[in-house]
């Protein structure tokens, strides 16, 4: 039975979750072709991806206007926290799937699992630390 959430199949959600989609994929790229595939990894496998909806949706509230693309930024920020903590978990979990594939560490090994995982983080600061520190508008 796949139960889906009413947040996640409210109709104005549909474009921000593509917008949410597209922002994830293109934070990890990077000029390092390998390191942007174990960063991809999971993001390509899919995820109901409810961190960044959550977000998102507190940032709808009182909105008269589409989720500026700052709150997005900060969706993103907290799905690659979420993860590279699961990279992370993986690890000392020993784990040989997720989501239906393969982990990480399970394909290419545990370093390159806690590199990726580092690195995920380290995005995640860094789209965080450009959003400023102005909380509310």
């Amino acid at each position: 039975m796949n139960l889906v959430s009413p947040l996640l199949d409210l109709p104005l959600m549909n474009g921000d979750r593509e917008r949410i989609e597209m922002a994830l994929r293109e934070s990890v790229r990077t000029t390092d072709a390998y390191l942007t595939e174990l960063a991809s990894h999971l993001i390509v496998a899919g995820g109901k991806r409810l961190r960044p909806v959550l977000a998102v949706a507190a940032a709808q509230v009182g909105a008269s206007s589409k989720v500026s693309d700052e709150a997005i930024q900060g969706a993103i920020a907290c799905e690659l926290v979420h993860l590279g903590s699961l990279y992370h978990d993986d690890v000392m979990d020993e784990s040989p799937t997720r989501r239906g594939v393969e982990t990480v560490n399970a394909k290419w090994g545990n370093l390159q699992a806690i590199v990726a995982g580092d690195f995920l983080l380290a995005r995640a600061s860094e789209i965080a630390a450009s959003l400023g520190n102005e909380v509310a508008g």
